[in-house]
């Protein structure tokens, strides 16, 4: 079987105008509208943020399914393997926060007494900072590359020893992303509110990034069946794929309502800070964060059939990649921009040019591989399998 997506010059033109126009109506938006520097660069980072989550939680997706020895997901691992191509991109994208650091964090330029940032001095610092960034994202990258070289290899020979190298490299992607994941978080998104501090928060975002990650796959594997490709993708891999988003959706609730609840009932004053400017500023975007990415998908995945018909899911999976978006926002925009935050063209504009890029750099990763690894290991169980 040698299936192969071909990215057609009609795909690559209408994204590529999609990109474009995006970015010139954000800095159409930016010169007409005005907005303060702190909402442009927020506007950076959220969107940063949001997509290479999703290329994480395709690595994790990976990485996770190989060492616990699982089949069921080789005939779809091209999917995942090609939003992890975007990591490069993501990392030259986050390495422009450098010149928003003044507007996003307030530790990378405060003047005064302040023993809380004195305290934390040692690990929110600016060299420190982008020293951080640089090893988080070499880590990704060489991690992620070696787990695809190995799958490659496994296309044109039957050696066992490529799909034993992957699970190693998927071994030290495990060991090396539990880390940092949660360190990136604390830099680049709990920072914002310095003076706040959860012990749950990279555990937050780190389901919140796999849950968009499986959303993504299950819009992406729809839109390749509706022109023509995966074909050999059954309504079992659907039906796991929807138990996974249900699953994870309702664990992403437990820590959600988890640090909300234990903050409430703890209402120490250095804590409760972060939920009541969310709760009394923000409570459009807190409570709809909620609808978005729980009552939504719970309800509408509950019943069996809900999550074995690929158009149905594919709808859910649309409404929780809006939800998460807008959890980021909440996370990201409050802190950041208080009371000058909105969502108007200026948000949807530049999410509109992010996913163009996204979209261009994933597609054209899969069209450079078969959609099909022939000699993996597992790819018969995976072509055969019942769920």
């Amino acid at each position: 079987m040698e299936e192969q997506f071909k990215f057609t010059k009609q795909y690559r033109n209408i994204l590529g105008i999609v990109a474009i126009t995006g970015l010139l109506v954000f800095m159409a938006s930016v010169f007409i509208f005005k907005p303060v520097a702190s909402r442009v660069w927020a506007n950076v980072l959220l969107n940063n943020q949001y997509f290479l989550g999703i290329a994480l939680g395709g690595a994790f997706f990976l990485a996770v399914h190989r060492i616990a020895w699982s089949g069921w997901h080789t005939a779809l691992q091209r999917i995942p393997e090609a939003l992890t191509s975007f990591l490069p991109i993501a990392f030259l994208l986050m390495g422009i926060l450098y010149f928003g650091m003044h507007d996003l964090y307030h530790w990378s330029h405060y003047e005064g007494h302040d023993p809380i940032l004195e305290g934390k001095s040692a690990w929110l610092n600016m060299p420190f900072f982008f020293i951080r960034m640089l090893v988080y994202f070499a880590g990704w990258i060489a991690l992620t590359r070696a787990m695809r070289k190995n799958t490659d290899m496994l296309q044109d020979s039957e050696d066992v020893k490529y799909h034993n190298r992957r699970k190693v490299f998927a071994g030290l992607f495990l060991v090396f992303f539990a880390v940092t994941v949660s360190a990136s978080a604390w830099d680049w998104l709990m920072s914002i509110d310095a003076h706040w501090y959860s012990t749950i928060y990279g555990w937050y975002v780190f389901i919140g990034m796999f849950v968009t990650s499986l959303a993504f796959m299950i819009v992406l594997i729809w839109f390749l069946k509706r022109v023509g490709y995966l074909e050999f993708i059954r309504t079992d891999h659907v039906h796991d794929l929807g138990k996974l988003l249900f699953a994870f959706s309702v664990f992403w609730t437990y820590l959600w309502f988890s640090q909300y609840i234990l903050i409430w009932y703890g209402h120490i004053p250095e804590e409760t800070v972060y939920f009541i400017q969310r709760r009394e500023d923000f409570e459009f975007i807190f409570w709809l964060n909620l609808a978005l990415n729980f009552i939504i998908p719970f309800f509408a995945l509950m019943k069996l059939q809900s999550k074995k018909q690929i158009n149905w899911l594919a709808s859910i999976a649309g409404i929780v990649l809006i939800g998460h978006w807008i959890d980021y926002y909440q996370m990201i925009m409050p802190g950041a921009v208080g009371e000058n935050a909105g969502i108007g063209v200026p948000e949807i504009s530049l999410t509109v040019a992010y996913l163009g890029i996204f979209l261009i750099v994933i597609l054209k990763s899969l069209a450079s591989r078969p959609l099909i690894v022939n000699n993996d290991p597992f790819i018969e169980e995976s072509l055969h399998y019942e769920s």
